[in-house]
């Protein structure tokens, strides 16, 4: 029998619809396009009343955020710090030192003003990257949803699901979605990343 000291959880990508999306992804890459999912994820939600904002905000600038963002925007250089609706930011990346230093600074259930809560199990984030990402974006989402500047990020629907676009750079987004999609999310990119791929003009 194996030792138990010797196994480790599969990563998320490395099972179902997941592994089947980053193989096409792979394929994908000659035709300029790349998909990865993000792990591990650490995911803080920010939450406050009005009068709670100041508490946010001097737990925020003393982990390095002058600047808070503004709706349909993100601040930072990773992890980022996403407005996701009033009364609630949300801080996104692969930070653990910031993200339970804001969990220990505001933590949930001592000020019901402000207060934070790691969704980190909850949610699950692609990265879509390469010269054909908005020909993919444009099989996913409403156009007039679609974050077209570094630093924008919108809430939207794909398909039966919400999802938040982030724009990271012109040829690279983010989408986040709730953890429980994520077959189905892995779906759509694999079939809108094969249909952009397949529908670009032979350089031939």
């Amino acid at each position: 029998m194996a030792s138990l000291e010797r196994l480790e959880p599969l990563s998320r990508a490395d099972i179902g619809a997941m592994r089947l999306l980053l193989e096409q992804a792979a394929a994908a890459q000659s035709a300029g396009l790349s998909v990865r999912l993000i792990e591990p994820l650490r995911v803080v939600s920010l939450r406050q009343l009005t009068a709670g904002a100041p508490a946010i905000a001097k737990a925020l600038h003393a982990h390095g955020f002058r600047q808070l963002p503004s709706p349909g925007c993100f601040e930072g250089s990773g992890p980022f710090l996403l407005w996701r609706k009033p009364g609630e930011l949300l801080l996104v990346g692969t930070d653990d030192s910031m993200a339970d230093g804001l969990l220990l600074a505001l933590p949930a259930g001592l000020d019901p003003l402000a207060y934070a809560l790691d969704l980190s199990g909850g949610l699950v984030l692609f990265e879509l990257q390469g010269r054909s990402v908005d020909a993919v974006l444009e099989r996913l989402l409403d156009a007039a949803a679609i974050p077209h500047l570094a630093g924008q990020a919108h809430s939207t629907r794909l398909g039966d699901i919400t999802v938040i676009a982030m724009r990271q750079a012109p040829d690279r987004v983010w989408l986040l979605a709730d953890r429980s999609n994520d077959d189905y999310l892995a779906r759509w990119i694999a079939y809108a990343t094969t249909a952009a791929v397949d529908c670009q003009p032979d350089p031939g």
